[in-house]
């Protein structure tokens, strides 16, 4: 049995309690900062990895479409603004003869845009995503289908191996995407908020 000899016990007891005691606190503390550390590196994986890239495309994509659908717009109703008051079959011909190469190449442009440039960046989306699963949020995880089927269909009619008649029978639109879209900004916003 220990006996208190002069406070000699008590005075030994005393600092090696708070010394261990600090050093449970220190210990849980630094776990506590390595767990909120690590979740921030995972939401800063999760926006710079997933949802950035993804809605960067998005928006690249909605730009260039935008800007086909706009010009293609203008053109139409300036192709027939060219006739307007024109009786004159060989005025007609001379005038259609000489601008419907230009009128021509904007469809061209626009038809090898879409196989060139657009078509390949769903499929990057696609990759990201596939690639990136793991930083997806569950919501977003629900839309993989979707964009796997939308993609999908655009490589199997760009292949010819898929009828027009069936791809205008399956109603084949990127509004199919806005959920998918509109889950990816929801996120890309939920996520910044954490990290500030």
């Amino acid at each position: 049995m220990a006996v208190i000899l002069n406070g000699t016990l008590v005075n030994t007891l005393i600092p090696a309690g708070s010394g261990l005691l600090g050093v449970l606190i220190g210990g849980w503390l630094t776990a506590l900062n390595q767990k909120q550390e690590r979740r921030e590196a995972h939401f800063k994986g999760q926006l710079s990895e997933f949802y950035s890239p993804l809605l960067g495309i998005r928006s690249q994509i909605k730009a260039k479409s935008e800007l086909r659908l706009k010009l293609s717009s203008v053109a139409g109703a300036a192709w027939p603004a060219k006739f307007a008051g024109i009786e004159d079959p060989m005025l007609k011909k001379e005038i259609s003869e000489r601008d419907s190469p230009a009128y021509d190449k904007l469809q061209d442009y626009n038809n090898r845009q879409l196989t060139e440039e657009i078509v390949p960046l769903y499929r990057k989306m696609l990759v990201i995503f596939t690639d990136g699963m793991w930083l997806a949020e569950p919501s977003t995880i629900r839309h993989y289908a979707a964009l796997v089927e939308f993609v999908e269909i655009w490589n199997r009619f760009l292949d010819q191996s898929l009828p027009r008649e069936v791809l205008q029978q399956i109603e084949h639109k990127e509004e199919t995407l806005q959920p998918l879209y509109a889950d990816l900004e929801h996120n890309l916003s939920t996520l910044s908020k954490r990290l500030h």
